[in-house]
């Protein structure tokens, strides 16, 4: 699934909410202990009630400083705001942990959670069913998951059933105060966070944008991948045209073949340079019935006279080639 993250300073807020609705997107997160937003009662009253009407599952992050900073006497009391979900951070104990999960969905810190800790929450009574293994996200830079030690968290939620939730970075717009994104592994801090989406797309169930920008069709293109499997890569070319093109299901070692690309008319030889990664070519007369297939390089080739080279994939969008799977429909759009 895929989900938007929206915060009470944010002054667009309403506008995502609506946006990601329309789209399809039906979960959201939100921080109800972020220290500066404390006193936005009623304002996160109001954002609550409009993602509600949206038909969005709400999500919160909570603490145990929470009650205080929303001025509320207990956790159940976020229940008629329209919080369906709360992710606990640190500090909860077992009994609070058990007592929570029988009125909301419960989310565990599947960052921080080892082992034993699991084992209590389970032995309590807790089905693994009804617990969601949602990771932190990381504002500040050099502080994000190294990625072994993600995986190797997730191997302990998938042994027993738990679904994982994980963040990345949104595009355009960053949340303050440091305006450095939201990821949860660092290497995507950086990184197209479409890319970074679609990576953990095939890792986790759940992927959620932790900032609030999702300029550049992010959530378009995240939802097409997800509901589609149509992955979209934007590209310079003057002889392609946008659309969608199917790679072909065998998977060759050095190049991602496009089917029903070939073409019977001539194909004069052109630019037979030598090819880089994230090169897209067209085989020209000289390859005989090959003539027209349009590849993209998956490593650096050298020039052959019988390949023309016709564009390349953007360098923001080159991480997505390592995702490519056979079969899979790519929309390639010409920037």
């Amino acid at each position: 699934m895929i989900g938007i993250s929206f915060y009470l300073q944010d002054p667009h807020a309403e506008t995502q909410i609506i946006h990601a609705a329309n789209l399809g997107v039906k979960r959201a997160f939100t921080s109800l202990h972020i220290p500066e937003e404390k006193g936005l009662v009623k304002r996160m009253i109001r954002l609550l009630k409009l993602a509600e009407d949206y038909g969005m599952e709400i999500h919160a992050d909570v603490s145990l400083n929470t009650l205080d900073h929303l001025g509320i006497n207990k956790f159940t009391d976020l229940w008629p705001l329209g919080i369906k979900g709360i992710r606990l951070d640190d500090g909860f104990d077992k009994e609070m942990v058990i007592s929570l999960s029988k009125v909301f969905s419960l989310s565990l810190n599947a960052s921080t959670l080892n082992e034993d800790e699991l084992l209590a929450v389970l032995g309590g009574g807790v089905v693994p069913e009804s617990l969601i293994a949602w990771h932190n996200f990381y504002p500040r830079p050099e502080t994000g998951l190294e990625e072994e030690f993600f995986h190797e968290q997730n191997r302990m939620f998938k042994k027993y059933g738990i679904p994982i939730f994980a963040f990345i970075p949104g595009a355009g717009s960053k949340r303050g105060p440091l305006h450095e994104g939201l990821p949860t592994l660092e290497k995507h801090r950086l990184m197209n966070p479409y890319a970074a989406g679609i990576e953990l797309i095939q890792h986790v169930e759940g992927v959620y944008v932790g900032d609030q920008g999702t300029e550049d069709n992010l959530l378009e293109n995240l939802t097409a991948y997800k509901n589609l499997n149509i992955l979209t890569i934007r590209v310079e070319s003057r002889l392609l045209q946008s659309g969608q093109y199917k790679l072909r299901p065998d998977v060759s070692q050095d190049v991602f073949r496009l089917q029903n690309t070939r073409v019977t008319a001539n194909v004069e030889p052109s630019n037979t340079a030598a090819r880089s990664l994230g090169s897209i070519t067209m085989d020209n007369d000289a390859y005989g019935r090959y003539r027209g297939e349009v590849q993209i390089c998956k490593r650096d080739l050298g020039a052959n006279h019988r390949v023309n080279v016709i564009g390349r994939v953007i360098e923001d969008d080159i991480p997505l080639l390592s995702l490519l799977k056979p079969g899979q429909t790519i929309k390639l759009i010409i920037e």
